[in-house]
């Protein structure tokens, strides 16, 4: 009998987070409420994402991905558009753009953080630019303030790349709560897992409110409106088992 990969001391393996009781009471709690979709947990990890970044608002997704393209989606970015970035990140940063039939633009990274250099932003600015994706690599937060003073005084908006940057944070303050929009990972190989999913951060309402509708196809509630007691009276099923501390 061969040995599993994961125990196997020679092979690294992909994607191997710590997952203790507590992660398998709290999957089997999902699996016997009936909510496997959109639910409470979903309503409670938003809140919980929301309170510890000290955003006003949270939508999950299901990839860093989506949440990226509908952030460029709510801040209007069309086809034509220009949208910056650094070429040292996964291929869905700007794979996002091409989605919106917009152009990624690249700017070189800093060799000592690997972020993108704000030094070198300005002189790929044309009229045709709209907004600028950091990335936030390996948890190292980018120049916020210089990017945020360029952004500014080109009318461009700031969508943040977090997806390896949960709990990081710039000069005191969380990753989550300085761009207009920062995009979170929540895949396999991230320091917080839930196998696949993603979340935006934003404390702007509009943008919160679109993201929401165009995650479910145009609806304005998703399933655990409509169907719990908050919208359609049947009995809400309970949370058990949910540690929030």
């Amino acid at each position: 009998m061969t040995k599993s990969v994961r125990n196997n001391p020679d092979f690294i393996t992909f994607g191997a987070p710590f997952i203790g009781q507590e992660e398998i009471n709290e999957v089997i709690a999902t699996l016997k409420s009936g909510w496997i979709g959109t639910g409470p947990r979903t309503a409670l990890f938003e809140k919980m994402v929301g309170d510890y970044t000290g955003a006003k608002f949270s939508r999950a997704l299901n990839s860093c991905t989506a949440a990226l393209h509908l952030s460029l989606l709510a801040c209007g970015i069309k086809p034509g558009d220009e949208v910056i970035t650094s070429p040292l990140t996964f291929v869905s940063t700007a794979n996002v753009i091409l989605h919106c039939n917009a152009k990624p633009v690249f700017v070189d990274v800093r060799r000592d953080t690997m972020n993108i250099n704000p030094d070198l932003i300005e002189e790929k600015i044309t009229s045709k630019t709209k907004a600028i994706i950091p990335v936030h690599l390996a948890g190292r937060p980018c120049e916020m303030d210089k990017i945020i003073k360029i952004a500014n005084n080109h009318r461009l908006h700031i969508i943040e790349d977090a997806a390896h940057a949960i709990g990081a944070k710039y000069k005191g303050e969380k990753i989550g709560t300085i761009g207009e929009l920062t995009c979170f990972s929540f895949y396999a190989t991230k320091n917080i897992t839930t196998s696949e999913g993603g979340m935006v951060t934003t404390d702007n309402k509009t943008y919160a409110n679109k993201i929401g509708i165009y995650s479910l196809h145009g609806l304005s509630r998703d399933a655990w409106k409509r169907y719990s007691t908050s919208g359609y009276n049947i009995t809400r099923p309970p949370i058990q088992g949910t540690n929030t501390t």
